[in-house]
């Protein structure tokens, strides 16, 4: 029972954050990727922060203090940033499908890490998402050439949301799930503290509009999305979780050719089928 309803909870953190991925690209079209990361830090932080400290804070060592809040800045305050900034350059679609490599280096490390299974379902999804991102990086965009400078920001955020998922992991086993993902944001907004001068200007700009598809933004992609996923660790752990969660890329590239207009072209078509396949093989034979 509570495998099934982990696999549930990580399928409502894919929709909800395929739905935040598709608004944060109508959002940057105000507002920087900067801009739109801290302020929806601090947004969610204030949400999370007095509930946590009303229900008590977790019984945890010095040593998992410092992870967790080294799980928060890396997550958070940079590789969401990063994951942003690729987004803006790429479109949802392309960044969205190239970003489904992290549940495979995900389960890597989680296997040698938290002792998690390596089977050959792993192996072969591996295959199909690995084509998927080799079909994604080479499509040849408007100008006929590759923005890699998105694409360099998207594998970055991978490697940081890896370290950020595992940490988690081993955190949440023993404690509140609420708890953990709160201060984990909490920490991620004390870390965006650093970019407040470069972002003043942006949130000054916005108008009521900007702000409650910020607000929006905040709501799905973050207080809702990052605690379904962490309470589904709690009850399926990483080396299933991580895969479920990357049918987001899939619904947000059918929502970003819906509602902004990106080009189906075939090779993303073709990246889709094949993501598709590799997250079922990965998810079943795990």
């Amino acid at each position: 029972m509570s495998l099934t309803l982990g696999v549930i909870l990580a399928l409502l953190a894919a929709f909800v954050w395929a739905l935040a991925s598709v608004l944060s690209k109508v959002s940057m079209r105000a507002i920087s990727p900067l801009s739109l990361n801290v302020v929806r830090l601090f947004l969610s932080s204030a949400f999370y922060l007095p509930l946590v400290l009303y229900l008590g804070l977790p019984s945890l060592t010095a040593g998992e203090w410092v992870v967790l809040f080294l799980s928060g800045v890396v997550g958070f305050t940079l590789a969401d940033w990063f994951f942003l900034e690729g987004m803006n350059l790429l479109g949802v679609s392309r960044s969205a499908i190239l970003v489904t490599f992290h549940p495979i280096l995900t389960m890597l490390v989680a296997h040698y890490a938290l002792g998690r299974p390596l089977t050959a379902g792993l192996l072969g999804g591996a295959v199909a998402v690995s084509l998927a991102v080799v079909l994604t990086a080479s499509e040849e965009g408007a100008r006929r050439e590759t923005n890699w400078r998105g694409v360099v920001y998207v594998f970055i955020a991978q490697i940081m949301w890896t370290f950020a998922v595992i940490t988690t992991d081993w955190l949440v086993s023993g404690e509140s799930a609420f708890s953990i993902i709160g201060l984990r944001i909490a920490f991620g907004a004390l870390g965006a503290l650093i970019f407040v001068g470069k972002v003043r200007d942006d949130v000054k700009a916005l108008d009521i509009k900007g702000w409650g598809l910020v607000g929006l933004i905040t709501l799905f992609g973050t207080v809702l999305g990052h605690y379904f996923f962490t309470l589904s660790l709690k009850f399926a752990g990483s080396s299933i979780t991580t895969p479920v969660t990357e049918s987001s890329p899939i619904i947000a590239s059918i929502l970003a050719v819906a509602f902004l207009d990106e080009p189906l072209t075939k090779r993303l078509l073709y990246a889709m089928m094949l993501t598709a396949i590799g997250i079922v093989m990965i998810g079943v034979f795990t």
